[in-house]
């Protein structure tokens, strides 16, 4: 793998697939919303080998044009694509905003075949894995409706579009979906990222019982495995980037406490819990494991260790 297209690359997760990337001598064409100067340097470093592009997805579409202008060839590249958003952020209760985000991913896939890029890795969510069951429930009497259920919603149906017309195109479709990520320099509201900073601030947290299914990875480890899916990611092929040992979400929290002693014990139980809850299959990396013989290494309790860092003091450790 020699060349790359990402999207979303400015993220969290994509900017530190970008950067593992350039440091393996990968040429790398990142594909952002904002100007270049707006870009965190943190997460999208100066480098000869790394071609940055501001390009809103709905422009998707001039993608090929602008890339001949410049001489950037695409030709055999990977294009990975994590972009997806709305007003309000990655996910919200606008409806319109989620499902644009479908037919501009499907726009993408199309404009990747159009430039011969080998392989179009679409990256899914775990919030995916709710979809089915909360569209099992009797909407008369349940009240699910909110951001991660309207996000996930539209995730699935790009997932089953993609793999619906792929077979019309010639590029290599893989579909990817890791679990619960953390690390440092991430700005999303994520539960763990959360629970950290509450302890750094001496608040209280309260959460639910913590009994439901849980799995999370390093965003050092869910980048390279993306990485080894670029590479070696066979077509028509499914992987969830997991840890290989899924907890209860009470367990994580414990061990954050272990670690971080909060001021105020942490009040489990004191949120009812009234979401679907997922099995442990779900989370299942044994394709991944098997296949493509990657399993995430890095331990829960290092991972957490570089969050607390990074809220606390700033600091960031990369390999």
């Amino acid at each position: 793998m020699k060349k790359v297209i990402i999207s979303g690359a400015a993220g969290f997760i994509g900017s530190r697939l970008v950067r593992l990337l350039l440091k393996n001598n990968v040429e790398v064409l990142a594909l952002g919303k904002k100007d270049r100067k707006n870009v965190n340097p943190l997460r999208l470093p100066e480098d000869p080998k790394l071609t940055y592009l501001k390009l809103d997805m709905a422009e998707i579409s001039n993608l090929p044009q602008i890339l001949k202008s410049i001489g950037w060839d695409p030709i055999g590249s990977v294009f990975y694509h994590f972009a997806w958003g709305g007003k309000n952020g990655l996910s919200d209760l606008i409806v319109e905003d989620q499902y644009e985000n479908v037919t501009w991913t499907i726009n993408a896939f199309i404009v990747a075949d159009k430039m011969k890029c080998s392989k179009f890795i679409h990256v899914g969510t775990m919030e995916e894995a709710f979809a089915t069951p909360y569209l099992e429930l009797d909407y008369h009497k349940e009240k699910h409706y909110n951001r991660h259920v309207v996000y996930a919603l539209a995730k699935k149906a790009t997932r089953d579009y993609l793999k619906a017309i792929s077979s019309q195109f010639n590029i290599n479709l893989i579909i990817a979906t890791n679990s619960h990520v953390v690390g440092p320099n991430d700005s999303r509201d994520s539960f763990l990222l959360v629970v950290v900073q509450k302890i750094i601030n001496d608040e209280k947290i309260e959460m639910t019982s913590g009994e439901q299914t849980f799995d999370s990875i390093s965003v050092t480890d869910c980048a390279k495995a993306f990485k080894v899916i670029g590479e070696k990611g066979s077509k028509n092929s499914e992987y969830w980037i997991g840890s290989g040992n899924p907890r209860k979400l009470k367990e994580y929290v414990e061990i954050i406490a272990s670690l971080y002693p909060p001021k105020y014990a942490i009040e489990f139980g004191k949120i009812s819990y009234s979401d679907v809850k997922l099995e442990e299959q779900i989370f299942s990396s044994e394709t991944l494991n098997k296949e493509l013989a990657f399993k995430c290494t890095q331990s829960f309790e290092s991972a957490i260790d570089e969050v607390y860092k990074w809220l606390k003091f700033k600091e960031m450790f990369e390999e």
